[in-house]
């Protein structure tokens, strides 16, 4: 970390300065930790997971645990309010998961980015960070796989996050909400 910086990855800066944050799926192993790293930084957060996959135990105790799913828009509103950034980890993550139950993944995945994107553009959030995923690339031959890699995701899974990075773009050319998607 530099100057107040959260660095994710090879050191790339995310965000800088003391702020209110929501981290959805803060309960999860990844979201845990991001909530632990802003909160030792000075910051505010609020998470919101459905702790269907996570475990309360695991949120840091200064955070503001707001327990209902990405999907569910009057949850998310109260969630995102007075927050300036939102780290968007929340997801049904299991390929195998989403080929057996494709309709609950697209809820959590794709409807609730979406409910998140709409939310987060409506309380004035400057960025939304949301965690994609590799496998929109289909298996790839080339790892570390390039950004300019074809994508041809094979899993409901895939395709959800890939579907969650167009709605990503989209709110930030209609709306103006910066968003960045990991993979």
């Amino acid at each position: 970390m530099t100057n107040g910086t959260v660095e994710c990855g090879a050191g790339v800066p995310l965000v800088s300065g003391a702020m209110r944050v929501l981290v959805t799926g803060g309960a999860g192993f990844i979201g845990s930790h991001l909530v632990d790293a802003l909160i030792d930084r000075g910051d505010e957060v609020v998470v919101l997971d459905d702790l269907s996959t996570g475990l309360a135990a695991n949120v840091h105790p200064k955070a503001t645990v707001v327990a209902a799913s990405v999907a569910d828009e009057s949850a998310a509103q109260r969630a995102v309010g007075g927050c300036e950034v939102v780290f968007h980890q929340a997801a049904h993550k299991a390929v195998l998961r989403s080929v057996e139950q494709p309709l609950t993944t697209d809820t959590a995945n794709t409807h609730g980015t979406l409910t998140m994107l709409k939310a987060a553009a409506d309380a004035g959030v400057r960025r939304f960070v949301h965690a994609s995923s590799s496998s929109v690339y289909g298996g790839a031959a080339v790892v570390p796989t390039p950004e300019t890699s074809p994508l041809v995701p094979r899993s409901p899974y895939a395709v959800t996050k890939l579907a969650a990075e167009h709605y990503c773009r989209v709110f930030a050319e209609l709306y103006g909400l910066e968003t960045v998607a990991l993979r």
